[in-house]
């Protein structure tokens, strides 16, 4: 009877035990389309921006970014100017080195990569450069499980770049996502950034975020703290705020945003990138 009792006690006091909630740390997200390298963007060519790109990631303390239209030679250079942060992903044309990559970029330091991968956003998404629909040019998702070092928490991150003339394209590609997302994911938070070239107000967007088995919200509509940094992501190497909002960071349930910005950035009269940086503060809930 004592045997039992103690058995009983033990076995509610490591219930308990893995009950209590794990010790969460902010993470700072970005999501940022570096603009490839070409040499036509004269003054805001790639080798007159790179340095100001690579100090985003320092100067903000970034956990963990998606980039997009990020060349072979570019993450070259970004991984020159960052030692501390690792990186994941293929080229969209090969699956290797050719063409567009959309990788993820994490600090060393906090993470480790517990898995990862790249589909293309097309009807055969494990076939390298391939491409459906309406879409103009083959496009791609890679994502990533990451382990927090500090916690053992982990997180699932997908970065992606939606097709900039397909609407078709656009919506599927929604749709596979979605489809992705729930069977990468488990129970684990989800983040996802990307370059949707379509506004919020978009039908590939809504799809993205009204699926009625696994919920996507955009993180600026969650920021407890007001959105700053101005009203467009795309400035086309152009001060005016006229652009859209095309780059966004959404997030599962369990996520909580602390605060939301675009980060438009100009150093002598050279852009960041044709697209500013979007950054998101945000805690993990997790146990």
């Amino acid at each position: 009877m004592k045997c039992c009792l103690l058995f009983a006690l033990l076995f509610t006091l490591i219930s308990e035990i893995s009950a209590q909630p794990v010790p969460q740390f902010p993470l700072n997200i970005l999501s940022f389309n570096i603009r490839y390298n070409n040499p036509q963007d004269g003054l805001n060519a790639w080798p007159n921006r790179k340095e100001l790109a690579a100090s985003v990631f320092t100067n903000y303390q970034v956990d963990i970014a998606g980039l997009q239209e990020a060349l072979a030679g570019q993450i070259a250079d970004l991984q020159d100017q960052l030692p501390n942060y690792g990186w994941i992903g293929v080229g969209r044309d090969d699956g290797k080195n050719q063409g567009e990559f959309s990788p993820v970029f994490y600090n060393k330091q906090k993470f480790e990569v517990v898995k990862q991968g790249t589909f293309w956003l097309s009807e055969t998404p494990e076939v390298p450069g391939s491409k459906s629909w309406d879409a103009a040019l083959p496009r791609v998702a890679t994502y990533g499980i990451f382990r927090d070092k500090r916690n053992e928490s982990q997180v699932l991150v997908i970065n992606t770049h939606f097709d900039h003339m397909g609407e078709t394209a656009r919506q599927n590609s929604a749709k596979l996502l979605i489809s992705k997302v729930k069977d990468l994911a488990g129970e684990l938070p989800v983040i996802l950034t990307g370059d949707f070239n379509t506004p919020d107000v978009s039908p590939a967007i809504k799809t993205l975020t009204s699926d009625p088995t696994f919920q996507l919200s955009n993180t600026e509509k969650l920021s407890e703290s007001p959105h700053t940094g101005g009203n467009s992501t795309f400035n086309n190497f152009q001060t005016r705020q006229s652009g859209l909002v095309i780059d966004f960071i959404f997030v599962g349930p369990n996520v909580e945003v602390k605060r939301h910005d675009y980060l438009p950035i100009l150093k002598d009269n050279v852009f960041i990138s044709d697209h500013w940086p979007v950054l998101s503060r945000i805690s993990v809930l997790s146990r």
